[in-house]
């Protein structure tokens, strides 16, 4: 089943999996506040959905995010959904993710990226900084990391990401999709109560 873009987001349900695709590349899916808003509601739909198991996102074009429209206001919770998601969200990653795509790469619980992908985070460049956007990566990566990454706003490729947790997996970019798809569907038929409990795990804190 799949229905038409809405707000530059194409939705498609195939057996348990949504797949929700930023679908905007004249624009380098630039995250504007109509785009994070029709995903935010994508997002919670599919957690209140039985027939729903798991959420793939990913992108039209060469480009899967290429950052943040910061002339429009967005809501906090596009950077944090992950954390609260009782449903497991799987990236797929092709060319470019920078800023915004990189924040939303580290709110995915399984990310997977092409080999020749690359990622920053380069808002320094215009003397800008989004805090959710910093958090969101520093949490799948380490502050130390993710400050540096910030001040410098370097590019950084698909090899750097694996090494530090940003994504998961690399592989080449004719099996990006098929890769992706297939955890998605593992995820989206395993036990819910076992997913949600793996989801909702958060480690005590050290003494």
């Amino acid at each position: 089943m799949s229905g038409p873009a809405v707000m530059n987001l194409r939705v498609e349900q195939d057996g348990r999996v949504r797949r929700l695709t930023l679908a905007a590349p004249a624009r380098r899916n630039i995250l504007d506040a109509a785009l994070a808003l029709a995903l935010l509601t994508e997002l919670r739909d599919a957690q209140d959905h039985s027939d729903t198991g798991a959420i793939l996102v990913d992108a039209e074009g060469p480009v899967f995010c290429g950052g943040l429209d910061f002339t429009e206001p967005l809501p906090d919770e596009i950077f944090t959904f992950g954390q609260q998601a009782s449903k497991p969200i799987v990236a797929a990653v092709q060319g470019v993710a920078i800023s915004a795509g990189a924040a939303l790469i580290a709110n995915a619980h399984v990310a997977v990226a092409a080999q020749g992908s690359s990622f920053g985070l380069t808002d320094i460049r215009e003397g800008r900084c989004h805090p959710g956007i910093l958090a969101a990566v520093a949490a799948a990566i380490g502050d130390r990391r993710a400050r540096e990454l910030a001040l410098t706003g370097r590019v950084f490729t698909a090899p750097d990401a694996l090494a530090w947790g940003l994504v998961h997996a690399v592989t080449p970019p004719f099996e990006l999709d098929d890769r992706a798809s297939a955890i998605a569907a593992a995820l989206a038929n395993a036990e819910p109560g076992a997913v949600a409990a793996i989801l909702a795990f958060k480690r005590a804190p050290a003494d």
